[in-house]
């Protein structure tokens, strides 16, 4: 019978088995496909965790046990920045979300390309193992771009989350890691102002020779303080096998409390934990070994040694046994076991730093001032070690600091950001007549602070100044011996280091001693901005935008001072300089981009200095801060001073 003539019916029975055979051919087909997808994306996640280190070393339980019963002091380490120092790479992770809509990066080595891909990040770069074969020194800037092989590479690990943030790749071995040549800088809009920051290449982050070249890893250094009880694993690189592991990515609870994997299994007994919130309670009980402990409950030497395992200049005992099983230090037990503090030669002879010294003969001067203090940021447990408050009294870091009900950005304990940090200890200073007795400067001014004059921002790091932890009170025999600005010149940009010499002779009966010309005649921010090495030159750019300096210095000279700035040969004092100069009336708006095409950084210095004569130039100043009389910049002297600048190389390992 002819389909048509078929009944109705039997027709429509036919066309609903048809449907259903097509529904069940479509939904097979469907399921097929997502098992495809399904053991895909499981080979490409377990593919991903052969090349993350793992996260698994023996008695670390990891953060995420401790919350159940400290869930306060857990919210608040999550809230820091200690957390994020590393983590895995994923969007939630980023600082600006926009941050890897698709581009194209220009760089010394190449272009780069940044893209997101659903939940992965991806870029393409130069690739690394190419070029540690090809590449040996600095590029020239002037030459041709490099013809080399780019490869595409899933970002794994990023590191840093309220200044920048630095991204790391797969190398040619499992779990080793190489970094992204480039790095997202907050503070810093692009040209396009897309985001509250932009991409910059990794050495302008720096202060060191620019374009020097080089893979930076993050198994070689990063391990040892931005991961729990990290073990580079790194016995066998030369043969292309990395065993790198980690208790936890990021700065986490057992980096300060130490291992825990026995105590969050013995304390899932309730009765347990209800006896040992009991002992805790008593004060001055130590914990039974293998517990962890608080380091608020240790004494001021071992307590700030739980700081110091990462923030000092130290040296293991055996490099080669740290490279690979990682460091032996636990909290609690002293640092001296596990690893050495570096001092300067001007302060002690240390002959077992020979070795490293005949390696790296500039080690010293990339860390400390010549007189010992410490110089780079990151590094606050010597100058610790230095100062009289911790050598004759029980200063720690824990005087000043908590991870726990504090400011994530500074780590600041609640009421020490100003001088009630200094009275726990000097409380006859508290009374304000004495203590403006004791200043010289007016109640509530910034020279009336006691961290403005014993811990000026003379350290260096992320691309600004830092306060010292070596608690010392000002000299000028510190700027004319050693090359450090004094806290007095640091505040009064605009006065000579005799001017201060005068009030410290005067006030504190300080012996004066003896100035060259340019010392009794030039104000020291100029001295040090024109004739420093790039160290001084990027704390006087930091310091012409702090708001301390502005309230205690004449505004109208700073804008042609920075100018000179603007086109150093470092990229991270042109950083600072453009920084600062926006803080400038009038300047807000200025366009500069410190690491783009230098044609236009050679041509600032003087657009900024015609900017700086239509708004009134600086009128009324006087000679120390280079005008004439009339308000007009004393060219002559400025070029002078220029061509006397300290051109040595200056490499700060912060």
């Amino acid at each position: 019978m002819p389909r048509s003539l078929e009944p109705r019916s039997r027709r429509r029975a036919s066309a609903g088995r048809l449907a259903a055979i097509v529904v069940a051919v479509a939904a097979l087909a469907s399921a097929g496909v997502q098992v495809v997808r399904g053991a895909r994306a499981h080979r490409a996640a377990r593919a991903l965790e052969r090349e993350v280190p793992r996260e698994r070393v023996a008695g670390y339980a990891g953060s995420a046990s401790c919350r159940s019963c400290h869930p306060a002091e857990h919210a608040s380490w999550h809230a820091s920045y200690h957390r994020t120092m590393t983590q895995r790479a994923t969007p939630d992770a980023l600082i600006d979300a926009d941050a890897f809509a698709p581009r194209v990066l220009h760089g010394p080595d190449g272009d780069s390309r940044v893209e997101r891909r659903g939940d992965e990040l991806w870029v393409e770069l130069v690739d690394p193992v190419w070029k540690l074969e090809h590449l040996d020194g600095p590029l020239d800037p002037d030459a041709p771009p490099l013809d080399a092989p780019t490869v595409w590479r899933r970002v794994l690990l990023i590191t840093g989350s309220h200044n920048m943030q630095v991204y790391w790749v797969a190398a040619e071995s499992r779990r080793k890691l190489h970094a992204f040549p480039f790095a997202y800088l907050l503070d810093e809009p692009d040209e396009d102002a897309r985001g509250p920051g932009r991409w910059v290449p990794n050495e302008s982050t720096l202060l060191r020779p620019p374009l020097e070249g080089g893979v930076y890893t993050w198994n070689h250094v990063c391990i040892k303080c931005h991961a729990v009880a990290g073990q580079p694993g790194l016995a066998r690189e030369d043969a292309g096998r990395v065993e790198t592991r980690v208790g936890e990515f990021g700065i986490a609870c057992e980096s300060c409390h130490g291992p825990a994997a026995e105590h969050a299994r013995r304390h899932r007994d309730p009765v347990r934990r209800y006896r040992a919130h009991i002992r805790e309670d008593r004060e001055g009980d130590a914990p039974p070994p293998g517990e962890p402990v608080n380091p608020a409950r240790l004494d001021h030497a071992r307590a700030s040694e739980v700081c110091g395992q990462c923030h000092g200049i130290t040296r293991f005992y055996d490099d080669a046994d740290w490279r690979d099983h990682g460091s032996e230090f636990t909290p609690g037990r002293a640092l001296t076991e596990a690893m050495r503090a570096v001092r300067h030669p001007a302060l002690e002879d240390q002959p077992w730093m020979d070795a490293e010294v005949d390696a790296t003969p500039d080690f010293f001067a990339q860390r400390f001032w010549p007189d010992g203090m410490v110089r780079v940021g990151g590094r606050e447990y010597n100058g610790l070690l230095e100062s009289p408050c911790y050598q004759r009294g029980e200063l720690s870091c824990l005087s000043c600091h908590a991870l726990h009900d504090s400011d994530p950005r500074d780590q600041l304990a609640a009421g020490m950001g100003g001088d009630d940090a200094c009275l726990q200890c000097h409380a006859e200073l508290a009374p304000a007549d004495r203590r403006a007795a004791h200043t010289h400067h007016a109640p509530g001014s910034s020279g009336a602070a006691c961290y403005s004059c014993h811990q000026p921002h003379t350290t260096y790091g992320l691309l600004k100044a830092m306060r010292s932890h070596q608690i010392s009170s000002p000299s000028i025999e510190e700027s004319t011996r050693h090359g450090r600005p004094n806290a007095c010149n640091l505040c009064h940009l605009d006065r000579t280091l005799a001017w201060s010499m005068e009030h410290l002779e005067k006030w504190y009966g300080i012996a004066p001693v003896a100035l060259d010309d340019d010392e009794r005649v030039v104000a020291g921010a100029p001295l040090w901005a024109l004739k420093g090495d790039a160290g001084q030159r990027a704390l006087i750019a930091w310091h012409l935008g702090w708001e301390d300096a502005r309230a205690a210095t004449p505004e109208g000279w700073r804008a042609p001072l920075l100018a000179r700035l603007l086109n150093d040969p470092y990229p991270a004092v042109r950083i600072i300089a453009g920084r600062a100069l926006q803080r400038v009336p009038g300047f807000e708006d200025f366009a500069y981009d410190a690491v783009g095409d230098p044609g236009h950084r050679a041509s600032a210095p003087a657009a900024v200095e015609e900017r700086w004569r239509a708004l009134g130039g600086a009128h009324g100043l006087d000679a120390p801060a280079l005008l004439l009389p009339g308000g007009e910049l004393d060219l002559a002297a400025v070029g002078r001073l220029t061509r006397a600048r300290d051109n040595r190389p200056v490499t700060l390992a912060e």
